[in-house]
């Protein structure tokens, strides 16, 4: 059959609808460094679990934050009302689509129609957006603009889905109403096959044959109809061999009986093929004429598809929206990292959201009264997951999907982001841990600037600790120039007095039981960390004598800021018990009043 069908208009690129793609996927602003290193392609992976389809699985994964505060507003409203609809129970109509992306684009290269298997998945998807878009459309405006905004891109395919569901049955099959021509025909068929059915029995079970025949039943080769009869008994039955088994011990044996209704089976046999041809181009041009239409709805139901995984993901994982501004601040309130939440649940075996106590969260803030943040203290403490929780969930919200953070956190848009966290060398240079950093700074210093997040990870490690110290100051003076918001970790002492004396600039360290030698993972704005080494040596058994002979040998000044650091922990750690305690009885107070 010739190929007389339209084809696709494609643009120039080659990706038609290529600006509602970057609409609602978002622009290519975050760069994949940073990607890697802040670990969204995890996210990435997760969120395309909760897809209902392989168009929402494969949006989910070529998801990228954009730089657009009016995309974000848009897709968190998107996600903000799906959630909504899930919270209240409404079942959002989603099932039956497919990706049939490829079948329409890739026409024409192989088939010259559509299979009816084809056609089936088609119409069961064309079906999906008419409802997505009756759904949508007829949701309360002023409750969900933004998916009464998602109908306007999906259409109703009625005529067309009706059309494929008249001529392709639940088996995938042309049926015998989709034609006048093609019920006859078939009936024509039934007809012949009793009849041959009839002569095959009559045949098989004369008592001339008995002997001769293998078995009775009723067998097809090349499309014709034989008796397996003996090999040894061929001049029994009058017919052509049409086959034989492995041994020879068994023929296949068209009876002359039933060649004439045999050649009438095949006369029909054809006739069925081309009216189904003709049935089957009928329905590939009408879905062609409208090609463009059906890719751009295709599009669409992707990307419904992926708002509705976010919103599930919001759901499983206990998110919240979080207010998106303009101004470069957020602050980021009982904050934990999603992919910690996602170990602790599978250690459990629970949702993510009811493993949210196995999570220390973190309060974060930056941008308001400082731009810099410098987070010192020990290794152990806990200072590269704080920096990895608060770049992922600003990935995530200038993505489109709520956060694991207290309602009333605030996020802004960062046109750039910039990550040097964990060892980055690079073997192919045969550069030191060192110089790999140092290149990287070079490219955060060539793109900062007052729209620009930076996250660094033991800023001044990997080389002399007063060179490091040196070079980190100047550095972060260089960002603060810029106008640049960052969060610095390092455990270098020298740096502790830089925020001090350094305008927006702002200390914090990770919190210390100093009972139990171990971080409790809280970040304390303010504070400065220390390393309690001594402490710790002291508490494991180290003789005292070596301790005390370890302190003579720090510089006194040094000493005394440790102490002073200690002291002022110890007083913050006093207060925190006294406010816990007072909220539980304040608690108890309400409780007491609730019960009157």
């Amino acid at each position: 059959m010739k190929r007389l069908l339209p084809a696709i208009r494609m643009p120039a690129d080659g990706t038609p609808h290529r600006s509602m793609e970057t609409e609602l996927m978002g622009r290519r602003r975050i760069d994949e460094h940073t990607l890697e290193v802040l670990e969204f392609d995890e996210v990435r992976r997760e969120l395309a679990t909760y897809a209902s389809s392989d168009l929402g699985r494969a949006a989910a994964e070529k998801l990228r934050p954009s730089a657009d505060l009016e995309w974000i507003a848009a897709r968190m409203g998107e996600t903000t009302e799906l959630r909504r609809l899930l919270d209240e129970g409404v079942r959002v109509p989603l099932a039956g689509m497919c990706n049939i992306r490829p079948l329409i684009e890739g026409f024409g290269k192989k088939e010259t129609v559509f299979e009816p298997e084809d056609l089936t998945r088609i119409g069961d998807t064309l079906a999906t957006a008419g409802n997505l878009h009756q759904f949508l459309g007829d949701l309360d405006e002023a409750t969900f603009p933004r998916l009464r905004a998602m109908a306007s891109g999906l259409d109703s395919f009625e005529p067309l889905v009706a059309e494929i569901n008249r001529c392709i049955d639940e088996e995938k099959r042309v049926c015998d109403e989709a034609s006048e021509k093609l019920g006859d025909i078939r009936r024509a068929m039934e007809r012949i096959h009793h009849q041959i059915r009839a002569r095959f029995e009559a045949i098989v079970s004369s008592l001339a044959m008995r002997k001769a025949i293998e078995n009775d039943n009723f067998m097809m080769r090349h499309g014709r109809p034989v008796v397996a009869i003996k090999a040894n008994y061929r001049g029994h039955l009058h017919g052509t061999v049409l086959d034989r088994s492995n041994s020879g011990a068994t023929l296949f044996v068209e009876p002359d009986a039933l060649v004439e209704l045999s050649n009438e089976l095949e006369d029909v046999l054809f006739e069925e093929k081309k009216e189904i041809g003709r049935i089957l181009f009928q329905l590939t041009r009408m879905v062609l004429d409208d090609g463009d239409r059906i890719l751009a709805n295709v599009r669409m139901l992707g990307f419904v598809d992926l708002a509705f995984a976010r919103a599930r993901f919001s759901v499983a994982y206990a998110m919240t929206a979080p207010e998106v501004q303009g101004a470069c601040s957020f602050e980021l309130r009982q904050a934990r990292h999603p992919l910690l939440l996602r170990l602790a649940s599978r250690r459990r075996g629970c949702e993510p959201a009811e493993a949210a106590g196995d999570v220390v969260p973190i309060d974060v803030r930056l941008g308001g009264d400082f731009d810099l943040l410098l987070v010192t203290g020990p290794n152990t403490g806990g200072k590269t997951v704080m920096l990895k929780t608060v770049g992922l969930l600003t990935l995530m919200a200038q993505s489109g999907m709520h956060l694991p953070v207290r309602a009333d956190s605030k996020v802004c848009v960062f046109s750039r982001i910039f990550a040097d966290i964990g060892d980055e060398q690079s073997v192919q240079q045969s550069l030191s841990t060192f110089s790999a950093h140092m290149r990287q700074l070079v490219t955060i210093l060539k793109g900062a600037n007052s729209h620009t997040l930076v996250l660094l990870d033991e800023l001044g490690a990997g080389t002399d600790p007063t060179e490091g110290a040196a070079l980190s100051e100047a550095f972060l003076d260089a960002l603060l120039a810029r106008q640049a918001r960052a969060i610095a970790t390092t455990h270098l002492g020298q740096l502790k007095n830089y925020a001090y004396r350094t305008s927006r600039a702002q200390n914090a360290s990770v919190q210390f039981d100093r009972e139990t030698l171990s971080p409790t993972y809280k970040l304390l704005i303010g504070t400065p960390g220390s390393s309690n080494a001594l402490a710790i040596a002291a508490r494991v058994g180290l003789e005292p004598a070596v301790v005390e002979h370890a302190r003579s040998l720090l510089a006194a000044d040094v000493d005394a800021a440790s102490e002073l650091i200690n002291q002022v922990q110890a007083t913050r750690e006093a207060a925190e018990r006294r406010r816990d305690e007072a909220q539980e009885r304040l608690n108890e107070a309400r409780g007491l009043k609730d019960a009157v």
